[in-house]
């Protein structure tokens, strides 16, 4: 390796130095790897100059080295530096992260393709630990590796998470959920043989869950529950608690499990029809796919059967109620992703013209709004929203003065731009306002600060039937409370 940092170090300015990785053992930040898909391997090497980090890539020509480019990086320091096939291409990925505090690197990915090297989306994504591996799904390995993220949350609990890089972004790879929880599921159970805490149980119940064993889950949330302050909350997993025995104790019917089921008058036959949420689940997993709305009319013994257009995520369930105005009962379906950020997929049907009909989705809601989050001077954020159009303003003063100072100087002035975002919607819910009988959606969308893990509050939208589709009849900014001492 002492040649090869004297080989990178003929090609950096002068005073530049050689970055260090730190684990799992302190060395210097270089690799050889073939980056560029020609089977020959380049040399990758980080270093910092000017107060400024940097990727270098030389190249072998006629057996002499020669710099190939130059990347500007992030942060103070390197956690990180490694290549894997992760596109579905199979050419090695340079996966970088670089330190931006002391618990946290920003995530990045380059890739070499033949317009040169590009950095590939990472969703924003800061993470603590980061594990990269080939895992295998149902029917084993697909030589594309997924990333394991890491994010620090209290003690030594991390939110964990499975990425893998499909048609030009990250997503969830839930398909190898079974195999890489079981490894998380390990790691808390050995915490937990000497650190008896709340918040591990709830972690270890939440890798249960994500591996299938829902017998397990059950057990841990108990003990979570069993503290005097369990963690998260009480409510939280008891309503947690309350998915796990529904699931455990649904009816097969039909070769697939009976969800949900509710009863309503669907079609305005003064008759009630059955609605049923059904999907395919393994004994071993809490993941529902192949979920199928179904609706059974046994007066005219009539059997409909309408597909989803996302049919697989968890705790799928139903609403009936009246949202059209119609004087008949509506069917909402909400089913939660399993993501990080708490997302959700939801429908809303209704029956017109002698058939069932999509009115609502909340995808496309998603697409249709657009939010500009940016960071201000003196401690302030705000939020601009196109539709409708209205701008909020919100203080972080109340925020850590360690988190302030990361972004502020003395006087309150941005160091650098920062913009956030608006998440996905995260909660869909039905209410009456009026008390007429007549149902509006209330949305909810976490506003995401410098990452994912930092929720700055949420934009709510109700949304209200005008005949034609759902509009956002008014729109509010949900804040956070600073907390107050007891006198």
């Amino acid at each position: 390796m002492g040649d090869y940092i004297n080989t990178l170090q003929n090609f950096l300015p002068l005073g530049a130095t050689v970055l260090e990785l730190q684990q799992p053992q302190r060395r210097a930040a270089i690799l050889l790897a073939d980056i560029d898909g020609d089977q020959m391997d380049e040399l990758i090497g980080a270093y910092r100059y000017e107060e400024q980090n940097y990727i270098l890539l030389l190249k072998k020509h006629d057996n002499q080295w020669l710099p190939l480019k130059h990347i500007e990086g992030k942060g103070y320091g390197i956690s990180d530096l490694r290549v894997a096939p992760i596109t579905e291409n199979w050419v090695n990925t340079m996966i970088v992260g670089w330190q931006i505090d002391d618990m946290r690197s920003q995530l990045d990915l380059l890739q070499w393709t033949n317009v040169g090297m590009i950095r590939l989306p990472t969703n924003n994504i800061v993470y603590s630990k980061l594990e990269i591996e080939d895992m295998p799904d149902h029917y084993g390995k697909d030589g594309q590796y997924e990333l394991a993220i890491w994010i620090h949350d209290t003690g030594d609990a991390y939110k964990v998470d499975v990425y893998r890089f499909s048609e030009g972004e990250l997503v969830r790879a839930k398909d190898v959920y079974p195999y890489y929880f079981k490894k998380v599921a390990a790691y808390y159970e050995k915490l937990l043989q000497t650190n008896d805490f709340s918040y591990y149980w709830y972690y270890l119940s939440d890798a249960q869950r994500k591996a299938g064993n829902l017998e397990q889950n059950l057990t841990s949330i108990d003990r979570a529950l069993s503290f005097r302050s369990p963690y998260p909350s009480k409510e939280q997993l008891l309503d947690k608690k309350q998915q796990v025995l529904s699931r455990l104790t649904h009816a097969r019917t039909n070769g697939q499990t009976v969800i949900d089921k509710k009863r309503g008058d669907i079609t305005g036959d003064s008759f009630r029809e059955t609605v049923y949420l059904t999907g395919n689940i393994t004994e071993r997993s809490s993941y529902w796919e192949d979920i199928t709305l179904n609706i059974l009319n046994k007066k005219v013994d009539l059997y409909e059967g309408l597909s989803l257009k996302e049919s697989v995520g968890y705790n799928p369930r139903l609403f009936l109620g009246d949202f059209t105005g119609n004087q008949l009962d509506d069917i909402l379906v909400v089913i939660d992703t399993g993501e990080i950020e708490g997302t959700i997929k939801a429908y809303m049907f209704t029956f017109s013209e002698g058939e069932m009909r999509q009115v609502f989705d909340s995808e496309e809601f998603n697409d249709s709004t657009d939010y500009q989050i940016d960071y201000q001077n003196q401690y302030k954020v705000t939020i601009v929203s196109s539709v409708p159009k209205k701008k909020y303003t919100l203080d972080l003063e109340y925020k850590d003065k360690g988190y302030l100072m990361e972004i502020y100087d003395e006087e309150g002035t941005l160091k650098e731009p920062i913009e956030g975002w608006v998440e996905p919607i995260s909660g869909l819910y039905p209410i009456d306002y009026t008390g007429d009988g007549i149902y509006e959606l209330v949305a909810l969308q976490e506003i995401s600060g410098k990452f994912h893990a930092e929720a700055l509050g949420y934009v709510q939208n109700v949304l209200k039937w005008n005949g034609q589709e759902f509009v956002t009849e008014r729109q509010s900014v949900i804040i956070f409370g600073e907390s107050v001492e007891p006198k």
